[in-house]
C-alpha cells in the first residue's frame, strides 16, 4: 500500500477514491463562539471536545499520546546519517545527554524539550511512525512540549490527553480559519500551528482559564507570522528540524507569559486571521517550492549540485 502526504496533515491512498468531505464536527467558526458556548454551559475546553466528538475521543487521544511517546523514545535512541542526500546527522541523542557542568535547570530544560523536538522530527526524517500535529513537517513541537510537562510537572496520560485536546481545539480552528500547510500559507502556517496548540496545551495543563490558554496560544502564533516553507531540496530536514525545537522553545514561553496574566494585544481569532492573509501574501516561492528563502542559498545550491551528481 501506497501513501501520500497530500499537505495540510492530510493523506491519500494509491488506488482508493479521494475521501468525500465530511461534515464539521464542531458548529462554532471561532475561539469567541466556543469560549462563550464554554461559559454559558460551565464546561472546560478539554469537556467541549467530548461533547462534540463523544467519549470515544478518549481512547483515540491516548493512542495518539502513545505514538507521540514512542517517537520521543524512538528518536532519542537512534544515532546515523538521515535519509534523502543531504547527509543530515541525527542529533537528538546527543542533545539530550550533552549535560554540561553547573548547567542551569531552566537551560537543561529548554535543552531536554529541543531534543525532544529534534527526536520526533528525526523519525518523519527516516520514515518512522509520527503523529501528524497538525502536520509532518511541525510533527515535533506539540509531542516535544507534552513530553515536557509529563516529565517536569508529573502529569498523567489522561492529563496528557486532556491537554491534547485543548490543543487540538486551536488546531482545528486555525485549519479552518486559515491553514495548517505549509504549501498555502508557509512554514508560519505548520510551526506557528503547531507551537500555538502546543502552548494552549500546557497552559491547560498548568491550571490556566480559558483565558490564558487562548492568549498562549495568540502569543505563540504572533511570534511565528511570516515564517516562510523553504525547505533544502525540498526535504522536510533544513531547516524544518531546527523550527520543530524553535516552536516547541516558542510555546513554553509564550504559556508562561499567559499564565503571568499578559493579555494579546490582538484579539486571538485575529491573529488567527493575520496568519491567514499574510500567507495569501507570501510569493510561492516561500512556500514549499524550494525556490526560495534557505532553499536557494549558496550553501544549498552546492548541495543540491552534490546530489544531482550522485544521482
Amino acid at each position: 500500500m501506497r501513501v501520500a502526504s497530500i499537505g495540510g496533515g492530510d493523506i491519500r491512498i494509491e488506488g482508493q477514491d479521494a475521501p468525500q468531505e465530511q461534515d464539521e464536527v464542531y458548529p462554532e467558526n471561532s475561539f469567541a463562539e466556543i469560549a462563550q458556548f464554554c461559559r454559558w454551559r460551565y464546561i472546560s475546553l478539554s469537556e467541549y471536545v467530548e461533547l462534540n466528538e463523544g467519549p470515544g475521543i478518549w481512547d483515540f487521544l491516548a493512542e495518539v499520546w502513545q505514538t507521540m511517546k514512542q517517537a520521543v523514545a524512538d528518536g532519542l535512541a537512534a544515532e546515523g546519517t538521515l535519509p534523502g542526500g543531504l547527509n543530515v546527522e541525527r542529533k537528538a541523542k546527543r542533545l539530550y545527554a550533552q549535560s554540561k557542568e553547573n548547567e542551569r535547570p531552566q537551560v537543561r530544560e529548554l535543552r531536554i524539550v529541543c531534543a525532544y523536538a529534534f527526536a520526533v522530527s528525526e523519525q518523519n526524517a527516516d520514515n518512522g511512525t509520527i503523529v501528524t500535529a497538525p502536520t509532518c513537517g511541525a510533527c515535533g513541537v506539540v509531542p516535544a512540549v507534552l513530553k515536557y510537562a509529563q516529565v517536569t510537572r508529573g502529569f498523567t496520560d489522561e492529563q496528557i490527553c486532556r491537554g491534547l485536546a485543548t490543543a487540538g481545539v486551536i488546531g482545528n480552528l486555525t485549519k479552518s480559519n486559515a491553514s495548517i500547510s505549509g504549501a498555502e500559507c508557509g512554514c508560519q502556517a505548520e510551526i506557528g500551528s503547531a507551537s500555538a496548540m502546543a502552548a494552549a496545551g500546557l497552559a491547560y495543563l498548568q491550571g490556566g482559564d480559558d483565558e490564558q490558554i487562548v492568549n498562549a496560544m495568540a502569543f505563540a502564533l504572533k511570534n511565528m507570522l511570516g515564517l516562510t516553507c523553504d525547505p533544502v531540496c525540498g526535504l522536510v530536514e533544513v531547516p524544518c528540524i531546527k523550527r520543530n525545537s524553535a516552536g516547541a522553545v516558542n510555546a513554553v514561553t509564550s504559556a508562561q507569559m499567559a499564565l503571568a496574566g499578559i493579555c494579546s494585544a490582538i484579539a486571538p481569532d485575529e491573529v488567527i486571521d493575520t496568519m491567514r492573509r499574510i500567507g495569501n501574501a507570501l510569493p510561492a516561492c516561500l512556500k514549499e517550492t524550494s525556490e526560495g528563502g534557505l532553499a536557494t542559498t549558496p550553501s544549498a545550491q552546492k548541495v543540491r549540485e552534490k546530489m544531482d551528481g550522485e544521482q
